[in-house]
Order: structure tokens, then C-alpha cells, then sequence
């Protein structure tokens, strides 16, 4: 797969999907099969962006994806090319015409596009899915608009997967992404207690602009060199031991007592099992470790 952070003239007649596809959710997976079988044989791109458009806009959006994982699950959906645009106040305020004319005809030369429901574009996302369409077909080029995916009663979108995440709703994120929402790192050193109360934890370093779940307790799985371990994780500041505001996350692997500082290691979230809290003493905090072991440990 081929990554290009500008567009420059291509000389063939590729299938293009447009949007941000953070969290690469069911509704996501809907649109890039529509792109695979409209594809007939031409090149499948990605047309997308490094940074999300809000936080140009002052808001501070996190991500479901790293960039690095949304290229990723690009790769493995059999996407050819991907152009990842930086999002700036030249692209922002390009106006809805110019970038149907300049990138779609004129530099990707689309022969199809496929888009959400909800695609907006332009200057003050003035162009929407229905008027790239009638502007495509001007141009001769096909135009796909992809309705809303639902689950339950809700509509499938990025935007709500993120607040479920923030609200330790792991297990709704999960069935609305297609798999158990993660967060991956490098294991850092900490300062050992859970080893000394006889539950060794494994702390990581991980993207500040990844979203991060609700403080509290989750049953997890840890993907250490390419082997899943049943896991239980702890997210937020450690209150019984620490002072600090910073957010960490601590895991312990079940039946796994090894040094892998330095390891790159994947957290999956399957559920949510209880708040972080304070307690009185560290003898506290072991006994609720240990219930909370046992309770994940009756749930496989």
C-alpha cells in the first residue's frame, strides 16, 4: 500500500473512498465493501486526513485510531493507495466546487466515489453527499452514498463510539467498531507495588491522542508477542498510592510473571467492571485486586 501526503495527477481511473474513518467501525466496513465491489479491477484509494478537522477548529477530539492503526486497517482491507492530508486553513477553506474539479477530476481522476450518509466538504462543509453526487455526475464519474448502519436502535458513528468509550460503555464500542476497542504501548517501568501485593502489573506509554475509557476496572485481553492473555486493567491515577492527576494504564496478566519492559503490547477492552476508588490502606486495595481477579477469571 502507498502513502502520499500530496495529490499530485494521476493517470488511471481509481475508486475513491472520502472521510476520516476513525474507529474503522460496522458503518465504515459497509462503505469500503460497496468500494471493493465497485471497484471492477482499478486501484482502491483512500482520500483522508493526518489530523481530524475539529481540532483545527479549537476542539480537542481524541482519537479511536492512531494514525498509524488506521493505515493499518487500510492495508488489511486491501486499499492500494491512501492520500493522508494534512488538514489546514488552505484545505478548510477550499471552496466545495474547487475541490470536486481540482482533487477529484482533475488530480485523482475518480471513476467512482463512495462516501457516508453524513459526508460534508468545502468551505463551512457547505457541500454534502447528495450535491457531490449531482457534481460527479456532471462529470460523467459514478457516486455512491452509503446509508446509515444501524445497531440496536442507535445510527453507527465515530462521534458516539468515542462518548461510549468516555463512559466505560466498552461493550456497546466494541459491537458498534466490529472488534474490542485497544490501546497499544510500550510496557514502561512503574514503581513495582502490584508485585509486591502478588499481582505484577505491566504499565504502558501510550498516545496522548488516543481516547482513553472512563476511569475504573476492565476485564481486558493482552496481546504480548503475538499471544492473547486474559488480563484485568486498571485505568486512572491510583488514589490509594498516588497523588498524581496523570492517567495510567496498569494491567495485570493473568498467569504471565515476566520482565517485559521495552515490549510493545496491545490492551483489548471487553468490559467494564468497576469505578477506581480509594482506599484506606494498601491491604484494602489487595483484597479488591483479588476479588476483581477472581471475578474475571469465572467469567472464562
Amino acid at each position: 500500500m502507498n502513502v502520499y501526503e500530496i495529490v499530485e495527477k494521476r493517470h488511471d481511473s481509481p475508486a475513491v473512498a472520502l472521510g476520516f474513518f476513525d474507529g474503522f467501525h460496522i458503518g465504515h466496513k459497509r462503505l469500503f465493501e460497496v468500494l471493493d465491489a465497485n471497484s471492477r479491477g482499478r486501484k482502491k484509494v483512500v482520500f483522508t486526513f493526518k489530523n481530524h478537522p475539529d481540532n483545527l477548529l479549537g476542539f480537542d477530539t481524541k482519537y479511536i485510531l492512531t494514525n498509524e492503526e488506521r493505515l493499518e486497517f487500510f492495508r488489511n482491507y486491501g486499499i492500494d493507495d491512501v492520500y493522508f492530508i494534512e488538514f489546514n486553513k488552505k484545505i478548510m477553506q477550499m471552496d466545495k466546487d474547487r475541490f470536486i474539479e481540482e482533487i477529484l477530476i482533475d488530480k485523482l481522476n475518480v471513476s467512482v466515489v463512495v462516501v457516508g450518509y453524513d459526508f460534508t466538504f468545502g468551505y463551512m462543509a457547505e457541500g454534502d453527499s447528495k450535491y457531490l453526487c449531482e457534481k460527479l455526475h456532471q462529470f460523467g464519474r459514478k457516486c455512491i452514498v452509503i446509508d446509515p448502519v444501524m445497531y440496536q436502535e442507535h445510527v453507527v458513528s465515530s462521534t458516539l463510539i468515542r462518548r461510549l468509550i468516555l463512559e466505560g460503555n466498552i461493550k456497546l464500542a466494541n459491537c458498534m467498531l466490529g472488534f474490542h476497542f485497544f490501546i497499544s504501548g510500550t510496557v514502561k517501568r512503574g514503581n513495582r507495588l502490584g508485585k509486591k501485593m502478588g499481582f505484577p502489573t505491566i504499565n504502558i506509554k501510550f498516545d496522548k491522542e488516543k481516547v482513553v475509557p472512563r476511569k475504573g476496572v476492565y476485564v481486558t485481553n493482552t496481546i504480548i508477542d503475538d499471544k492473547r492473555y486474559l488480563s484485568i486493567t486498571n485505568v486512572g491515577t491510583n488514589p490509594t498510592v498516588s497523588a498524581s492527576e496523570n492517567i495510567k494504564i496498569e494491567t495485570h496478566v493473568l498467569g504471565v510473571d515476566k520482565d517485559m519492559y521495552g515490549k510493545r503490547v496491545k490492551i483489548e477492552f471487553i468490559d467494564f467492571v468497576r469505578e477506581e476508588k480509594k482506599f484506606s490502606n494498601i491491604d484494602e486495595l489487595k483484597n479488591q485486586i483479588a476479588q476483581d481477579v477472581e471475578y474475571v477469571k469465572a467469567l472464562f
